[in-house]
């Protein structure tokens, strides 16, 4: 039985190929070239064209082949195999069209292939495809996890998350390797990031520039602030800094972003905690908590996440605050959190 041939361009095909896979896992997808291509065997280098991608962590080399006229499947399935002696990862014939009975074959024999807007068979990704379509319907919600934007926040402000293990990052994400491993498959989930499998780690890798990564994920960001509160000290101090119950918080609401703006401060300092100071601020015996309209001495808003794992500082971060205040019903304060993103430093 002969094989069909694609009458596409090679380009065109690979720029379908490129674009049904990224439709079909909901994840960014680059083609790059095949350097050790040239190589190759004269039969496998004048018979295919190539492109080099990444697919859930595994190294792919989509194949092409070159003749127009028709061509034996099985010679063409045969080849494949051939070129996998050349390349570390898994090799994917692309095709244009295929008929019911070259399908059959090809399966029968385990040969990878991809009609794009068709049909994808990558055996050797079985249960990696099982398990990524999996993490799409647990990660499906609206928003993502506190662990998670902690992450993609961090990334974004110091920038040494990239090409990180979880167990690199738990000690100062202030979460366990394990949290830190589902915040990987959450971002990846939703196509803010990828995870690359090598040896028996998994590294995170962000493709994406940093604003560009930023509005992508803006629809899924929540505001870091689970919960506001107001306290009142009989023992405070005339200087609220040198209060020992917060005088190792960051400012924050509405006094942080006084910081950063041309707004006055407000007449109540606000602090901003996170969990690791949260239940110090709960278990203080020189506290009173109490409701705003009862002449409150401080506020502290109760993080989601530690500010400073986010900021690397003593200061909250700036993409935390904009979200915090995006879309504040008071237009001052929306606007400045406008502001303070349109001076971010990407």
């Amino acid at each position: 039985m002969v094989l069909e041939i694609a009458t596409k361009f090679p380009e065109d095909l690979f720029m379908a190929t490129q674009a049904y896979l990224s439709a079909t896992f909901k994840i960014p997808v680059d083609l790059g070239s095949w350097s050790a291509a040239a190589g190759l065997p004269l039969i496998l280098a004048n018979g295919f064209d190539f492109r080099r991608t990444e697919l859930l962590g595994h190294e792919i080399l989509l194949a092409c082949p070159r003749i127009e006229t028709v061509e034996n499947l099985i010679q063409t399935s045969k080849r494949l195999g051939m070129l996998a002696q050349h390349f570390n990862g898994t090799t994917v014939l692309v095709l244009a069209s295929i008929s019911a009975y070259q399908r059959g074959r090809l399966i029968e024999e385990a040969t990878p292939f991809i009609v794009p807007g068709n049909q994808l068979f990558i055996p050797h990704l079985a249960m990696d495809l099982k398990e990524h379509f999996r993490l799409k319907r647990r990660y499906s919600e609206d928003q993502i996890t506190p662990a998670s934007q902690a992450l993609l926040l961090r990334h974004l402000m110091i920038k040494d998350v990239e090409d990180a293990r979880p167990s690199d990052l738990a000690a100062v994400m202030r979460y366990s390797a394990m949290s830190i491993g589902r915040a990987f498959e959450e971002l990846e989930a939703h196509g803010l990031a990828r995870v690359k499998v090598r040896g028996r780690g998994k590294h995170i890798t962000f493709n994406q520039p940093s604003r560009d990564l930023f509005e992508a994920a803006l629809p899924r960001l929540r505001s870091p602030v689970k919960a506001e509160h107001w306290f009142r000290s009989p023992k405070l101090a005339e200087d609220i800094n040198s209060f020992a119950l917060v005088e190792h918080l960051q400012a924050g609401g509405e006094s942080a972003l006084a910081q950063r703006s041309t707004m006055s401060r407000p007449r109540i300092m606000r602090f901003a905690a996170g969990p690791k100071d949260w239940n110090r601020i709960q278990s203080s015996e020189f506290t009173i908590e109490v409701s705003q309209n009862e002449d409150p001495d401080f506020g502290v808003d109760a993080w989601w996440y530690d500010p400073d794992i986010v900021s690397g500082g003593n200061d909250v971060d700036a993409l935390s605050l904009y979200l915090q205040f995006r879309n504040h019903p008071d237009e001052r304060l929306e606007a400045a959190a406008d502001q303070l993103l349109e001076d971010f430093q990407w």
